[in-house]
């Protein structure tokens, strides 16, 4: 029933330029996002449905036309008007739109649009690699940097190094590219030594930082001059989980079992622990929006619960051979959707289980699938 409502909610969000954020058509969501259409995208990929993917390629298109002179790729388009971000950019939607246009080009045997597209993905990439600032490998964001615009994590994150890793390996592939591989390799290993503790004797990125970091369970979420975050990422350890990181799966498995036994259900936070007023990270929360402050206690980024996010945390799992807490997942989502009568809304409040943010979301839609696979 849910899978057959998702892909129709999709489908009812393609138009002529992509695949908008939302099938509801409002607001700030009638816009082809980069993360949102190429996620969404990639899910059409993953359950082969040609309307979805055909709305991909103009996703593609779309973002490609309006690519900044640096190689970056907008945030959104709307009305043939791009955006690259309003109070800073969007390290992520550079990264996604790499990472699913070669899914695309994996999946068809379109050597024109391949061959036409090479420059611009290799463009993509090198303001990429721009942002390392240091030219030591792993890119920097900037404080809203990427789809948690309203965070606080900053810096090297874990989410958009992952992401980038991701667009290297798949463009190395698609390219047949010995030397992207090179790097794609080494940038692996570098997010490997630098955001999981382990006793190997390498160079670390912040020597004193890595000492003092406590050994947790899942990759650390993001590093700085000052140290690390050392709160759990959801969406960047899913990705992670993904492309064959190397971590113990047991004890992760086991960390997620003692959230939901926290929180009494399967709808796991985004990003954990939950920030509160009083807490120091709260003044990098509270004026941290655009249209109005939706980051309050166990909702939005500060602990809401994320279909899409949990999506791919289940595509994780399963890849790692774990599938008990991905079916439980899918059957909590089920359960509140059947309940609430709210279906594919942007996320969750982990606290009362409220469906909240805009409906019809591809995003949740893309979730659902990812977690029905």
């Amino acid at each position: 029933m849910f899978k057959q409502e998702a892909i129709e909610i999709i489908r009812k969000a393609i138009t002529k330029e992509g695949i908008l954020a939302s099938a509801q058509q409002k607001d700030n969501y009638a816009r082809v996002w980069s993360r949102d259409s190429m996620m969404t995208g990639y899910a059409g990929i993953l359950i082969h449905d040609e309307q979805i993917i055909s709305g991909l390629k103009r996703s593609i298109l779309t973002l490609a036309e309006h690519q900044a002179e640096n190689g970056q790729i907008p945030s959104n388009v709307v009305n043939s008007k791009a955006s690259y971000g309003t109070h800073v950019g969007r390290t992520d939607a550079t990264a996604w739109w790499i990472v699913t246009t070669c899914e695309y080009l994996k999946t068809t045997s379109d050597d024109t649009l391949k061959s036409s597209l090479k420059e611009k993905i290799y463009q993509a990439l090198s303001c990429l690699k721009t942002w390392e600032y240091n030219q030591r490998g792993l890119v920097y964001s900037p404080l809203g940097g990427n789809w948690a615009d309203e965070y606080v994590t900053s810096g090297y994150t874990l989410y958009d190094n992952v992401l980038r890793y991701w667009a290297l390996k798949n463009t190395s592939e698609v390219y047949n590219d010995p030397e992207l591989k090179a790097v794609s390799e080494n940038t692996k290993n570098l997010i490997q030594q630098n955001f999981y503790k382990n006793d190997s004797n390498v160079t670390r990125y912040h020597e004193k930082a890595y000492a003092k970091a406590s050994a947790k369970p899942y990759f650390w979420a993001s590093l700085n001059a000052n140290g690390y975050d050392e709160r759990f990422d959801l969406a960047g350890n899913a990705l992670a989980l993904l492309l064959d990181f190397e971590m113990d799966i047991q004890a992760f498995s086991e960390f997620l079992k003692g959230i939901r036994d926290e929180f009494k259900h399967w709808m796991l936070p985004v990003f954990y622990p939950v920030i509160f007023p009083g807490d120091d990270d709260w003044r990098l929360l509270e004026n941290n929006y655009s249209y109005s402050f939706k980051n309050q206690p166990y909702h939005f980024h500060n602990g809401g619960s994320w279909p899409i996010f949990l999506g791919w945390l289940c595509l994780g799992l399963k890849k790692k051979g774990i599938r008990e807490i991905p079916e439980k997942i899918m059957t909590e989502y089920e359960t509140l959707m059947h309940e609430k009568g709210e279906h594919f809304r942007e996320y969750y409040s982990t606290d009362k289980l409220l469906p909240l943010g805009t409906g019809q979301l591809c995003f949740s839609a893309s979730g659902y699938l990812f977690m029905s696979l």
